[in-house]
C-alpha cells in the first residue's frame, strides 16, 4: 500500500513539472454603447418675460395700519371669586385635626378605665389609642382637642395634680391619624 501511494504521488508531481500543462482559461470583454436622443424643442414652453408681463403680475402691498389699544372697563364690578363657607358635608369630609394631650400609657384595658374616670368628663373629649410596640401592647389615654400646640400646652397645667406628675405631653392628632396605629376610640 505504501508503494502505491509513493508511485501515485510521484506521478502527480511529475505532471506539475512538465511543460505541456494546458489550461482552459478564456476571457471576453464586453462594451455597451448608449445613444443619446436629440432634443429639438423644450418640453414646457415658458412665455417670454417682458417688462409688461412683470408689471401685470406684481402684487402691490401697502403697509399694515398700526393696531390701536383700547382699554375696556367692566360694566359692573363683580368680585372675581366669591368665598363661601364649607358645607357640613365638606367639613365632615375634611375634619380638622388639632392637638391633644397624651396623659398616660398603660398595659391593660382595666387601667385605661380607671384613669379615664379621673379625668374631667365634660370639658374635653377623652380617647384611647391601642398600639403594639416591640411586641408589647400599649393603651394610651389622650385628653382634649386643641387648635394649637400652645393651647394644648397650657391645658396641661389645668389637669389634676395626679396627671401632671405623670408628665403628659402634647401630641398631634394628625400624626396619630397618619401613624401605623390610628385606632382612636372615644371614651366619653
Amino acid at each position: 500500500m505504501k508503494k502505491i501511494a509513493i508511485v501515485g504521488l510521484s506521478v502527480v508531481l511529475s505532471a506539475c513539472v512538465s511543460s505541456e500543462y494546458v489550461t482552459d482559461v478564456s476571457s471576453e470583454s464586453h462594451r455597451e454603447e448608449y445613444r443619446t436622443a436629440k432634443v429639438e424643442k423644450p418640453l414646457l414652453s415658458q412665455p417670454q418675460v417682458t417688462e409688461q408681463n412683470v408689471q401685470a403680475n406684481v402684487v402691490k402691498m401697502s403697509p399694515k395700519a398700526e393696531k390701536q389699544v383700547v382699554k375696556m372697563t367692566p360694566k359692573t364690578a363683580k368680585p372675581a371669586v366669591s368665598i363661601t363657607p364649607p358645607s357640613s358635608k365638606q367639613q365632615a369630609k375634611n375634619a380638622r385635626f388639632g392637638y391633644t394631650i397624651q396623659v398616660v400609657a398603660v398595659g391593660n384595658q382595666l387601667k385605661v378605665d380607671q384613669f379615664a374616670r379621673k379625668l374631667p368628663q365634660h370639658e374635653q373629649p377623652i380617647w384611647e389609642n391601642f398600639k403594639v410596640v416591640n411586641g408589647t401592647k400599649w393603651y394610651t389615654i389622650l385628653f382634649g382637642d386643641y387648635a394649637t400646640r400652645s393651647e394644648a400646652q397650657a391645658a396641661i397645667a389645668q389637669l389634676p395634680a395626679d396627671f401632671r406628675t405623670l408628665k403628659p405631653f402634647v401630641k398631634s392628632i394628625d400624626a396619630i391619624k397618619n401613624s401605623a396605629y390610628p385606632k382612636l376610640n372615644k371614651l366619653n
